[in-house]
């Protein structure tokens, strides 16, 4: 009887404890995702553009070679390789008249030229 009175007080400390509330935790307030960030080119940016202009944007091609009447440019982008042909317009000024995306590797499948132009 007398380890039951001594118990008692311990117990029913035990008791109020498990009875207590847990503080409360601060939760952090959810970030809010980042805006997708702004495409370093669009295909509307080339069309119709000339030599100089691709210069401008892109700086000197990795490679140049005339085909004809055409002209052939490679550039390397970050994440892949910008395929480039000018051909003349109606008034004899070189134009972009086609751009294609390649892999920067043999053993890497060919890119989405729209993600490409947007990576930069």
């Amino acid at each position: 009887m007398k380890t039951m009175s001594r118990l008692a007080p311990i117990l029913s400390m035990l008791f109020a404890a498990a009875c207590a509330t847990a503080p409360e935790q601060k939760v952090a307030p959810a970030k809010t995702p980042a805006a997708p960030a702004e495409p370093v080119y669009t295909l509307s940016d080339f069309q119709g553009a000339g030599a100089a202009a691709l210069d401008v944007m892109l700086g000197e091609p990795a490679l140049t070679r005339r085909e004809g009447a055409g002209e052939y440019r490679r550039y390397a982008l970050t994440t892949c390789t910008l395929i480039v042909i000018l051909y003349p317009d109606e008034t004899g000024v070189q134009k972009v008249a086609h751009v294609d995306a390649t892999a920067t590797t043999s053993n890497t499948e060919k890119p989405d030229l729209n993600a490409c132009l947007a990576a930069g």
